[in-house]
């Protein structure tokens, strides 16, 4: 079983997706991981686009430059144009709003394919193209209070439920959950607290024990594939630490099935040996891993996602 703390600081990471980490792009272009001087070779900025769609959502998408280290914060394309190409509409042109954010009031449809080609005055377009994941339906889910303890006596909860699978085509889902509730916010600007209510990820952890698909399944194994996946119905099993997570009477948890596109899947296992790389235990160095792009001519990220989203019945075993 792997480290609960790395588990928990990587989950964390791995749910801010929506705003790609460009700062870990600006330090792999820097080429250095150990601290050694002062100094730092400063390379020539390549242009980042970056871009989650989600199905029957609108479109937004970031352009910006790569930054070196010796840079507080990357530097924002203004002038840019960035226009979303698809089979079903006509090409779309994004209205610039802020911090190198582009948006349209056009909906993302489950099932499309989209293409980003952005212009940056000086530089050569650049372009990603994806896919969007039709939605995939959750049945037959179960919810177990005590499966086990943890190593300090705690309780381990488990949620098991079924997917559909179409065994001709490949298919990528992550699984998450979520709480609803009311969080306290802390403005460094104003020195106030607010409380607003919104969704909060909870701790999570997959095991492969016997399962073929998950003990051929890359780290995070809350991100998989249907390859050996062999019939149209497979189970997932998550389990739950009650020291992370303690459900609530007041509040509504739900389960996250988001399905995604290969290049999701893609990044986001490049992501974990990228992080976990970063680590140094004694008697090792820190390795350097490139981080997965699929824009041409640049760097950054440019996928999508369709969300199936259940209610988890605590209370109970069974719906």
């Amino acid at each position: 079983m792997e480290s609960r703390c790395s588990h928990l600081i990587l989950r964390k990471s791995m749910n801010k997706l929506q705003l790609f980490p460009i700062l870990l792009i600006c330090i792999f272009l820097s080429s250095c991981h150990s601290l050694v001087d002062d100094e730092f070779d400063n390379y020539e900025p390549i242009p980042v686009m970056n871009g989650l769609l989600q199905a029957d959502s609108t479109f937004s998408v970031q352009i910006s430059m790569s930054a070196n280290l010796s840079d507080s914060t990357p530097t924002y394309v203004s002038d840019a144009e960035v226009i979303i190409e698809s089979s079903i509409d006509t090409p779309d042109t994004l209205i610039y709003t802020e911090k190198g954010w582009y948006t349209s009031s056009r909906i993302v449809k489950a099932g499309e394919t989209y293409t980003c080609i952005a212009s940056i005055p000086h530089y050569s377009i650049i372009s990603a193209q994806t896919t969007v994941p039709l939605p995939t339906a959750i049945s037959s889910m179960v919810f177990t209070d005590i499966v086990g303890r943890g190593e300090e006596g705690e309780k381990i909860s488990s949620v098991e439920f079924t997917i559909s699978n179409d065994t001709s085509k490949k298919q990528f889902w992550q699984i998450q959950l979520i709480t609803e509730k009311m969080r306290s916010n802390y403005n460094s600007e104003t020195n106030e607290w607010t409380e607003t209510f919104g969704a909060e990820d909870e701790y999570i952890y997959m095991l492969a024990e016997q399962d073929t698909v998950l003990l051929n399944e890359a780290n995070p194994l809350t991100l998989v594939s249907n390859k050996l996946m062999t019939t149209n119905k497979y189970k997932l099993k998550f389990y739950i630490n009650s020291n992370y997570t303690d459900f609530n009477s007041n509040e509504k948890s739900y389960v996250l099935l988001k399905s995604v596109d290969e290049s999701y899947y893609q990044y986001l296992k490049q992501y974990y040996i990228y992080f976990s790389a970063s680590e140094i235990n004694i008697g090792q160095s820190s390795q350097k891993y490139p981080l997965y792009s699929n824009v041409k001519n640049g760097l950054g990220m440019f996928t999508s996602t369709s969300i199936t989203k259940k209610e988890l019945i605590t209370t109970s075993e069974g719906e």
